[in-house]
C-alpha cells in the first residue's frame, strides 16, 4: 500500500488544475472564446456534447489507419501519477493502431500554463502534424493553440476543455455527470436516507466544482432524503481529507455515508473505525482503489476513462490529418465499477500493464 506521505507528494502537484485534470467544462454552442469562458464558468450545467458514445462503443472502438505517417505531440500536463501514466498508454497505443509517430512532452510535477506557452516553441520547432494539449489552465493555455494556428499545426485537446474557437477537436470527462451518478450510487446503497459527508476537493478548481454540483443537484432532484451536513474543500491531500472528515464527524456522529470527488481525497482505509462499512463512493479507478475495492472500505467508483482519453484523442487527431471532420466535442461515459466488477473488460480497460513507465521524448 502507497504510504500517506508518499500519496501527498505525489498528488500535491496538481492540487490547483485538479487531479485528474478531467475539467470538464461545458462546451457552449459555436461562439467567440469569451463565451466559451463564460459557460465555462457555471458549473451547475452538463457538458454539451456533439458525441456521446456508450461504453461498449468506446470499449470496441479502433483508430483509424492513417493515410500518411504523421508526426503527433502529445503535450502531457504531468506524468507524476497513475492517471496521467495511463493516458499516455493509451495514446501510445493509438499510435501503433494509426500507424503514426507520437512523441509525449511533460512537465515536472504539474505544467503550469506559461511552461505549456513556452514548451510549445520546442514542439512546434520539430514540425509535427498535430498536437494533442491537456491544457494546463481553460484560459491560460490558450497560447499554445494560437501558436499551433500560426503554423496551420492542428490541436486536439484531451481531457479538459479549452476557452478557444480553435481547437479541432475535444475528447472530455463530464464532471458535472460524474457527481450525478455518485449520487444514484449512493442513493442505491442508502435507500432509506440519511446524513452523509461530501469530501469535495480543490475549492477553486473547476473539476471539483462541478462534481460537488452534478452531486448536490442529484440529491436535490431525485433523492432528497439524503442530506449533505458537511462538504469540506481541500488539496488533493489524503492527510487533509482525513482531518477534514474527522471534523465533520465529530460535529455529525450519524454519518450514514460518504461522497468523495477522487479517490486520493481521502483513503477509504483511514476513515475512523466507527465509520468503516458504511457507504464510500468515489471517483477514480486504478491499482490503489481496485485494493480498497477489495477490502470493502470502497463502495463503488466510477471510472474516468485512464487509458481511453488518450487513445481517443489521437484518433481525433488522425482523423482530423486525414481530413475527416470529427465530432467537435466527444463526452466519454462514466462506467461504475464494484468489487464485482474487478477484472472486467471495462475495469481492465482503465489500466496499463505492468512495468509500462511513460517518460517525456517517447
Amino acid at each position: 500500500m502507497t504510504s500517506r506521505r508518499s500519496l501527498t507528494a505525489l498528488f500535491a502537484a496538481v492540487a490547483l488544475a485538479g487531479p485528474l485534470a478531467v475539467a470538464c467544462t461545458a462546451t457552449p454552442k459555436a461562439g467567440p472564446a469569451a463565451a466559451q469562458a463564460g459557460a465555462a464558468a457555471d458549473v451547475s450545467q452538463s457538458a454539451k456534447c456533439d458525441a456521446s458514445p456508450s461504453e461498449d462503443e468506446v470499449l470496441a472502438f479502433k483508430a483509424p489507419k492513417a493515410k500518411k505517417p504523421y508526426k503527433i505531440s502529445l503535450m502531457e500536463v504531468s506524468l507524476a501519477g497513475y492517471y496521467y501514466q495511463a493516458n499516455v498508454y493509451g495514446a501510445q497505443q493509438a499510435a501503433k493502431d494509426a500507424g503514426v509517430e507520437l512523441t509525449t512532452v511533460a512537465g515536472q510535477g504539474y505544467a503550469s500554463p506559461a511552461l505549456q506557452v513556452s514548451q510549445a516553441d520546442s514542439v512546434l520547432a520539430r514540425n509535427p502534424d498535430a498536437v494533442i494539449l491537456f491544457p494546463s489552465d481553460i484560459h491560460g493555455s490558450v497560447p499554445v493553440v494560437q501558436k499551433a494556428k500560426a503554423r496551420g499545426v492542428p490541436v486536439v485537446v484531451m481531457s479538459t476543455q479549452l476557452a478557444s474557437d480553435d481547437v479541432a477537436a475535444s475528447v472530455i470527462q463530464d464532471d458535472y455527470e460524474l457527481g450525478k451518478v455518485g449520487a444514484d450510487q449512493l442513493a442505491a446503497r442508502v435507500p432509506q436516507g440519511g446524513p452523509g459527508v461530501v469530501i469535495a476537493g480543490p475549492g477553486n478548481a473547476t473539476w471539483s466544482l462541478r462534481r460537488v454540483a452534478g452531486f448536490t443537484d442529484q440529491l436535490k432532484a431525485k433523492y432528497p432524503n439524503l442530506k449533505v451536513v458537511a462538504s469540506p474543500t481541500q488539496p488533493v491531500d489524503p492527510a487533509q481529507g482525513l482531518k477534514d472528515f474527522t471534523n465533520a464527524a465529530q460535529a455529525n456522529p450519524g454519518i450514514k455515508w460518504v461522497y468523495s470527488v477522487y479517490y486520493y481525497q481521502l483513503l477509504p482505509e483511514s476513515i475512523p473505525a466507527q465509520f468503516k462499512g458504511i457507504p464510500f463512493v468515489t471517483t477514480g479507478y486504478e491499482p490503489t482503489a481496485i485494493k480498497s475495492l477489495q477490502n470493502g472500505s470502497l463502495t463503488e467508483t466510477t471510472s474516468v476513462q485512464n487509458v481511453r482519453l488518450g487513445y481517443l484523442s489521437v484518433a481525433r487527431a488522425v482523423s482530423v490529418l486525414n481530413g475527416e471532420k470529427p465530432p467537435a466535442t466527444t463526452c466519454l461515459p462514466a462506467p461504475k465499477f464494484g468489487k464485482a466488477d474487478i477484472g472486467s473488460p471495462a475495469a481492465d480497460a482503465d489500466l496499463y500493464p505492468a512495468g509500462f513507465t511513460a517518460s517525456a521524448g517517447q
